[in-house]
């Protein structure tokens, strides 16, 4: 009997250990987060997920820069907006001719070359949210989307 006594032991310390380890760092979580001045709602609104919506541009057929007047290149194109704020719908609809005009002077500023570079994507898709809120007075385009890209 003394045997089955002393195996119990050995579970019950391992238990109040663990019951403790965890109270410590619940603990210690909770003092950090009030000597941070941080509050509950603030770290909620860090963790909700922000719906996203998507306005999709008609095509664009645009002439590349050259810097050859003897050579043509040219670029079809479809464009993706995305934002997050359901109220700007509105906005986006009716300013879709400003901001169409935005993305056909970006992208004619462009050449094949800087296109279809490593990362050239990336810059020409921060340019052109870049030039979209300005335009549109607000940063209201969250992100571009190219969703069908041909260069000829």
């Amino acid at each position: 009997m003394a045997k089955e006594g002393e195996k119990k032991k050995p579970k019950k310390l391992i238990i109040i250990i663990v019951t403790l380890c965890v109270m410590l760092g619940a603990g210690g979580t909770a003092v950090a987060f009030a000597a941070s001045g941080g509050s509950l709602t603030a770290i909620a609104a860090k963790f909700e997920t922000k719906k996203d919506y998507v306005i999709s541009m008609k095509d664009f057929v645009v002439n590349l820069s050259t810097g050859d007047m003897s050579k043509n290149s040219y670029l079809k194109t479809q464009i993706s907006l995305v934002y997050n704020n359901k109220k700007k719908t509105a906005m986006l609809t009716e300013k879709t001719s400003q901001i169409r005009d935005v993305i056909i002077r970006d992208l004619m500023a462009c050449s094949s070359e800087q296109l279809l570079a490593t990362g050239g994507m990336d810059k020409v898709k921060e340019k052109l949210k870049s030039d979209i809120n300005a335009a549109l007075g607000e940063d209201v385009v969250t992100e571009i989307y190219f969703t069908d890209f041909l260069i000829q």
